[in-house]
């Protein structure tokens, strides 16, 4: 079972610098004791790594993270092409070990009071220490963090530890995900993709039983647990994000958008918009004209 690494937060961990490199045949990592996390992510080829005498053949498709404080060296030279990305990040706490199947996941944290001082220590933050992942689908976060940290300037450093706070995340859901999806996820799953397809349709969580064959109230415990929310919201999430898109991409008015999005009463997406994006329909055009003005005068001058 998949070990990971358990970090106290907050804070976050913090970047130091990211890469990318391809390794030539007979190319071998240099012995040290580093004092940041050296998070290895391997896209193609096989990189021989050791970390305190353990070997680890890092293969396409799979990472390893080296820990602060531990030696580590290359035990084999590369035998062919070998493309890597590394990020190095620093963290003040030292991490805890913990099998993927141990993880807490659903356990409820302790909230903020108005009287605390400071966040809770109970949360966690899991990191798999070597498991396989998804390096397409994370290769376009590396590739804009090393075009960010290559241009680096007051301007794109927040952006670049976002960047790592999202890269993170994507490695947490790594120690979530099992091989195959329990049959409630799958589920949720399903029902998200139908929903994806017929958004704009009038919304009846009977059909979308009918089509699932699955009682309605079990396909909406699973998406709430899954998925984070009911059937009913996710839906209204697609229209308000499309409402969003034709506000800002064309002139129709708000009755016109709510029915385009398969809202009937404008007055009622005009509440959902301003609950969801926290400004009505009409004032979000408006800043966003007032934007667009803004550019074209700076780029006039």
């Amino acid at each position: 079972m998949m070990l990971c690494l358990e970090f106290a937060i907050p804070p976050l961990p913090q970047l130091v610098t990211v890469g990318h490199a391809v390794w030539s045949p007979g190319d071998r990592h240099f012995a040290r004791t580093f004092g940041v996390y050296d998070l290895l992510l391997v896209k193609r080829g096989t990189l021989y790594m050791a970390e305190e005498g353990k070997e680890y053949a890092v293969g396409a498709g799979q990472l390893l993270v080296l820990e602060a404080g531990r030696p580590h060296d290359g035990y084999r030279a590369c035998a062919e092409d070998t493309e890597i990305y590394w990020v190095h990040f620093i963290h003040e706490h030292k991490p805890g070990y913990i099998r993927r199947g141990e993880i807490p996941w659903s356990s409820l944290l302790a909230k903020g009071t108005v009287e605390d001082e400071e966040p809770s220590v109970q949360q966690r933050l899991y990191l798999p220490k070597f498991a396989p992942v998804d390096i397409e689908a994370l290769e376009p976060v590396l590739q804009e963090m090393n075009e960010i940290h290559s241009r680096l300037s007051a301007e794109n450093a927040l952006r670049l530890q976002l960047l790592l706070a999202g890269l993170l995340a994507a490695l947490q859901a790594e120690c979530q995900r099992t091989g195959q999806p329990e049959p409630a996820a799958r589920l949720a799953r399903a029902a998200a993709a139908y929903l994806d397809v017929h958004w704009r349709q009038p919304f009846h969580l009977a059909g979308l039983a009918e089509e699932l064959h699955f009682q309605a109230d079990y396909i909406t415990r699973c998406m709430k647990q899954h998925i984070g929310t009911t059937p009913l919201q996710y839906v209204l999430q697609r229209r308000l994000e499309e409402a969003r898109k034709l506000l800002g991409g064309t002139v129709l008015d708000i009755a016109e958008i709510a029915e385009r999005v398969g809202i009937q009463d404008p007055n009622y997406m005009t509440r959902l918009f301003s609950m969801r994006y926290g400004v009505t329909p009409g004032a979000y055009r408006r800043r966003l004209r007032m934007r667009d003005e803004a550019a074209a005068d700076t780029e006039e001058i």
